[in-house]
């Protein structure tokens, strides 16, 4: 999950109605952190690049769709 997603009680839901086990990396400057191992750290870069490039392709951010359907269009298009 992204770093963002810090919500235990988000976590939990994921898992009480879909069954999935979402872990989160902890920040530094959190009670209980522990580094991720190398190859998990490499393999996650990629992934964000790309998320971030697609993002900026599509200007989701800058999307003001009243709806779903709305946004949905949008990126379609």
């Amino acid at each position: 999950g992204d770093k963002g997603y810090l919500s235990i009680d988000y976590q939990r839901d994921l898992f009480t109605y879909n069954q999935i086990n979402m872990e989160v990396p902890m920040r530094k400057n959190q009670h209980g952190y522990k580094p991720k191992p190398y190859i998990f750290r490499k393999s996650r870069k990629p992934i964000e690049t790309l998320f971030s490039q697609l993002c900026d392709q599509f200007m989701i951010r800058r999307n003001y769709a009243k709806s779903f359907d709305g946004f949905k269009n949008r990126i379609l298009s």
